[in-house]
């Protein structure tokens, strides 16, 4: 709601006060109307709201806020200056709309053709704003949708992960890093087992002798293929760790 109708609806009567809410209210709807549907019949409907919004409004004016003589009433030097000014802020018009709209009375220019702030006010409430985006981060309210977007997007990839970890696809960190230590003991335990029961077999399949030493190192090998084999597989182990006493 723009200032002056606000002023307009402290000071005036109550059959003028109803008047202009009711005029105010048609302007609403019918732009909603048109919005949704841009025939000709609901913009026709549209410009009648306004010419029955802005008349009720000169004329309360001039009853209820008619300047004292020699006050200075803020105004845009001109309409082109009027029509910059609602374009930088975000309204759609131009200069040939505001002409249009001028002619219907929708807008009062004075004579010399300064147009007063108030009129200006008055008819924005009357235009269109343009469409924001997301990347506009001059609008606050780009800005407001872009935070809601990136929150409602770690929401979702939270709870993502909260229902992997209920299937299981994950581990907590600390229960990963015991499970690679259980595996190393038990891949240290095993080759030290592997190599106290079979040294003897080694130690004959060479017979004492240097040059048998690859025989030896292909069976080592292979034993230590069997034993990784088994340490990379997913087998469940239990494994015990006790403190040094």
């Amino acid at each position: 709601m723009e200032p002056d109708i606000k002023k307009l609806l402290k000071i005036a009567n109550e059959e003028d006060r109803l008047e202009l809410i009711i005029f105010q209210n048609a302007v609403k709807k019918n732009l909603k109307e048109y919005n949704s549907s841009p025939i000709k019949k609901n913009k026709n409907n549209l410009d009648a709201a306004r010419d029955s919004l802005s008349k009720k409004k000169e004329e309360m004016v001039k009853k209820y806020l008619k300047p004292e003589q020699g006050e200075h009433v803020p105004s845009f030097p001109s309409m082109r200056a009027v029509v910059k000014h609602l374009d930088q802020v975000g309204f759609k018009v131009s200069k040939s709309k505001l002409s249009r709209d001028k002619t219907k009375n929708l807008i009062r220019v004075n004579p010399d053709g300064s147009v007063p702030e108030s009129e200006v006010r008055a008819y924005a409430a009357t235009l269109e704003r343009k469409d924001g985006t997301i990347d506009d981060l001059n609008d606050i309210h780009a800005r407001k949708t872009e935070r809601e977007v990136k929150s409602l997007d770690l929401k979702i990839e939270k709870q993502e992960f909260e229902l992997g970890k209920e299937k299981g696809q994950y581990i907590p960190r600390r229960d990963f890093e015991a499970e690679l230590a259980a595996r190393a003991v038990i891949l240290e335990t095993g080759l030290k087992h592997l190599y106290t029961t079979r040294v003897g077999e080694w130690i004959a399949l060479v017979v004492g002798k240097p040059e048998k030493a690859p025989d030896l190192l292909q069976a080592l090998y292979h034993s230590l293929e069997e034993e990784l084999s088994g340490y990379a597989t997913t087998r469940i182990f239990q494994v015990m760790f006790l403190e040094d006493r």
